[in-house]
């Protein structure tokens, strides 16, 4: 036993709340002295270069809701998987023409293992991640008297739970080196409440070299909730002169929206070395639980789709594909409460959870009409008379589930990492059926031409 029984009973108590000894761990290495800022690799830029520009533009976006989360959008990656398309001629299976995934919290375990092992998604993620309990193996150890007093922290014990569950010692690198999608795995800069993404435009700002930090870091951080983590750290390095991004945020700053000056200025506080030396990063969910800011904002900042395209190029013109699709993977719920049925107070937890969910439903729903209205503004943009271009966004919902006993069942799953086996074989067949049946799916199918064949398990 330690000598001191008072600090251990103030760290029983406190583990949860303040992580005691621990301090920041810091795992993203600086840019070698012979390395130069390459704004074009591995960036949102980069993730265009390779687009079709004769079939589909696909790009997909993971909610956060811990493994509700996770398992949904591996529902809606078997249905693509087991759809059979026709894209210039030749029969494929829709997965295989997914560009881009942007993922928040428990849609980034989905994301990013599909990132590094690709077909094994469907034969061991859901023993590695969706039925194991990581959340049980996080606490038991925290809870280890033998950890209390490491400097370690509680994030970066799960850090090492997530790495043994399937993410092993795999960096960036290794996931650049499968190729197309571009994986954008989303956290939150805790200080500034925007938007980070690791991709190197990013770390291009931290004068850090992306490609040798740890996935599962990176998936610790999205995921990383406040309070009950501690932030994942990384060092803004000095060293380097990414001006050429910052005079592209500046001029986008001043012509931008509000949002986009607001978030254009927040990454420009990058450059302050001496007053930003170190960044923290939490859940994606708080700066966009959706996943789909990454796009809307990429866009916009290049000043539309024609304009990004052409950058992407390095100012060559290209026709775009002939359908821009977005597929949004939403497991927020609805939890049942019973705070109108009394004249007492709700409890502390009914408050914050009520609060939480009202909003996010309005934040949600602001950046999916938002969603819209440029989707349809891209379509616009890059159609000709001989060649329009369509424009789909699918939203695969749990909220949009109709029959209220199946609602009120899964509006009744935790989110929580480790769900038995029975919720997690619902959630893949919830994802399966709410994107088969979607309308907009089911017309964007049609304008493919489906090939009658089946390509489950290819």
């Amino acid at each position: 036993m330690p000598n001191n029984p008072l600090r251990l009973l103030l760290c029983s108590f406190g583990v949860l709340l303040s992580g005691c000894t621990a301090v920041g761990k810091i795992e993203n290495a600086p840019l070698k002295p012979d390395q130069t800022i390459q704004i074009e690799n591995n960036t949102l830029f980069s993730a265009a270069r390779n687009l079709d520009d004769k079939g589909l533009t696909l790009m997909l976006t993971f909610s956060g809701g811990g493994t509700r989360a996770s398992a949904l959008a591996y529902g809606v990656m078997e249905e693509l998987r087991d759809t059979s398309i026709i894209v210039n001629g030749e029969n494929k299976r829709m997965l295989d023409e997914v560009d881009f995934i942007s993922s928040v919290s428990g849609g980034s375990f989905t994301a990013a293992y599909y990132g590094l092992h690709r077909e094994k998604l469907f034969t061991d993620f859901k023993k590695d991640m969706l039925t194991r309990s990581l959340s049980s193996q996080i606490l038991h150890t925290v809870f280890n008297p033998f950890m209390w007093f490491s400097s370690s922290g509680r994030t970066d014990y799960a850090a090492e739970v997530f790495a043994e569950a399937g993410f092993g010692d795999a960096t960036f690198a290794d996931m650049f080196e499968k190729g197309d999608p571009v994986i954008a795995i989303n956290a939150t800069d805790l200080s500034k409440g925007i938007r980070f993404t690791f991709l190197q435009d990013y770390f291009n700002l931290l004068c850090s070299d992306l490609s040798s930090f740890p996935v599962s870091r990176a998936v610790t951080a999205s995921a990383a909730v406040p309070v009950l983590f501690d932030p994942v750290v990384i060092e803004n390095y000095s060293g380097c002169d990414p001006s050429g991004m910052n005079q592209y945020l500046q001029s986008r700053a001043a012509e931008g929206s509000m949002t986009l000056f607001d978030s254009a200025n927040a990454a420009l506080s990058y450059s302050d070395k001496s007053s930003r030396p170190f960044i923290h990063l939490v859940d994606g969910g708080i700066a966009d639980n959706l996943g789909l800011r990454t796009l809307i904002d990429t866009v916009e900042f290049a000043g539309g789709m024609k304009n990004y395209l052409e950058m992407a190029h390095q100012g060559k013109p290209f026709n775009s594909a002939k359908h821009f699709i977005i597929i949004v993977v939403n497991a927020s719920v609805k939890a049942d409460t019973d705070i109108d049925t009394k004249t007492s107070p709700p409890s502390i937890t009914q408050t914050i959870n009520a609060v939480t969910d009202a909003q996010l439903h309005l934040y949600n729903n602001e950046t999916l009409d938002l969603a819209q209205s440029l989707l349809d503004d891209w379509s616009i943009q890059m159609s000709t008379p001989e060649r329009p271009v369509k424009g789909h966004l699918i939203l695969v919902d749990l909220k949009s589930i109709k029959q209220p006993a199946l609602a009120k069942q899964v509006n009744h799953i935790p989110t929580t990492l480790g769900l038995e086996e029975k919720e997690v074989n619902l959630l893949i067949e919830l994802g399966r059926n709410l994107l088969r049946n979607n309308e907009e799916f089911i017309s964007l199918k049609k304008d493919l031409t489906i090939s009658p064949s089946s390509m489950q398990g290819n």
